[in-house]
Parts: structure tokens; sequence; C-alpha cells
């Protein structure tokens, strides 16, 4: 199987508090991954830099997407606590997908990506969907080709989505809201000068892109799979 990616796309909205949504995240949601899971390598969650919704998002690096189907992940979702339940149920958006790797430019030695120690501070998040001719793999070497002249650019991954679902008191009705494009790209970046640079906004403004967005990294979180929980 191959390595998987999860993106969650949140808005809190006007019936659940900032306060109560960061609580939720970071004690609750969280930790009942990332501290019991060695499948979940690793976790970050970063907050718009821009002025869309929704206004945070959650990365998480799997070690394979078989894990998507297995009990002790889909348990968690299964056997929700009453505090996350009634939660959730009070969200504006909650847009999750699960998705598998397409392409990947490299680690890099300037960040750890989503890990702790040093992790990538400046995102650039978009769809793309991309003519029958042409592939990912193909699409992604070519833009990374661009993206090496841009100083602080870091690393470059397309994710092939394979499920997605969006809920929450703000998703309209109907199969026209669900849809998302095929595949999830990430840009990290050092610097939101960096993400900033001619070269990307040439790159994101193609037809072929859609969703484009930037964020800015609120916390990376330790887990299991990396041996530095407290």
């Amino acid at each position: 199987m191959a390595k998987g990616f999860l993106c969650v796309f949140a808005e809190p909205g006007t019936q659940v508090t900032l306060d109560e949504f960061q609580d939720w995240y970071n004690n609750e949601h969280v930790p009942l991954r990332l501290n019991h899971l060695k499948s979940f390598l690793t976790g970050a969650r970063y907050s718009a830099a821009d002025t869309k919704a929704p206004s945070w998002v959650a990365l998480y690096d799997i070690d394979d997407t078989s894990t998507f189907q297995h009990e002790s992940y889909t348990c968690l979702r299964a056997n929700r606590s009453p505090r996350e339940a009634d939660l959730v149920k009070r969200l504006s958006i909650l847009d999750r997908r699960t998705a598998e790797y397409a392409y990947d430019s490299g680690e890099a030695s300037s960040t750890t990506s989503f890990r702790p120690e040093n992790p990538t501070p400046v995102l650039i998040t978009h769809g793309v969907t991309l003519q029958a001719d042409k592939s990912i793999s193909t699409w992604g070497e070519e833009t990374t080709a661009k993206l090496k002249a841009v100083d602080g650019w870091v690393r470059t991954r397309a994710f092939l989505v394979f499920d997605s679902l969006k809920t929450g008191v703000d998703v309209p009705a109907g199969p026209e809201a669900q849809k998302v494009p095929k595949y999830l790209v990430v840009h990290e970046f050092r610097s939101a000068t960096a993400a900033d640079d001619g070269t990307v906004k040439i790159i994101v403004s193609s037809s072929s892109v859609e969703e484009v967005r930037t964020w800015n990294l609120y916390r990376a979180y330790p887990s299991i799979a990396q041996g530095n929980l407290q």
C-alpha cells in the first residue's frame, strides 16, 4: 500500500468558541491519534494567513493508506467522546480529505516539515486537476524545477485524494458542496516572503489550480512514532 496523508480543514464558526476549539484539538483530538497510534508519523496544525475560511488546517503523514481502514483508527470516529460528538455537530465546517502520496520533491535539511524539532513555518495548499495527457509526477517535477529558484522554498508534495467528506452547520446540502480537486498539493516555505515570490504566484495562478490557501504554523506535535513524547 502507498504512504497515506490526512488533511482536515476546519472552521469553528459562531457555535464553537476558539478556546473550546483549541482545547478540544490540542488536548483530545490530536493526542488520541499521535500519542497512541504509531501509524501517525507526524501531525501539525496551521492557521490561515489569508482571509478565507476554513481558518484552520490539520495535516498528518500516515505510514500506510491501510491505516484508514484499521480498527485502531476507525474506532476513534465510531466511539467519539460525548464532548467531541457534541462539538463536531456545532462546527461551521469540517472538511476531511484522505489521500495517498503521488509526488514528493523530497525532504529538505532546512526544516523537518511537520515534526516539532524544526517545523516548516509557512505553507501554500491548493488543489490541482490535470489534463488527461499529463501525470501528477510530470506536473510535480516541472513545478519543483521552477520552485528551486525560489529562496526559502522547502518542499512540494502532491497527494491523490481518494475519500473526502464535508460536514458542518454551514456546509450546503447536495453533491456540489462535496466536490474537491483530484489532487491536493502542499508547498512548504521558510518565510511568508518566499511564499509571495513571483514564481510561486505564477504557479498558483495556473488554470489547473484551485482552492489556493496560505497558512502559518500554529503547532507541530510530538508523537509515539517519533519517540519524542514527554
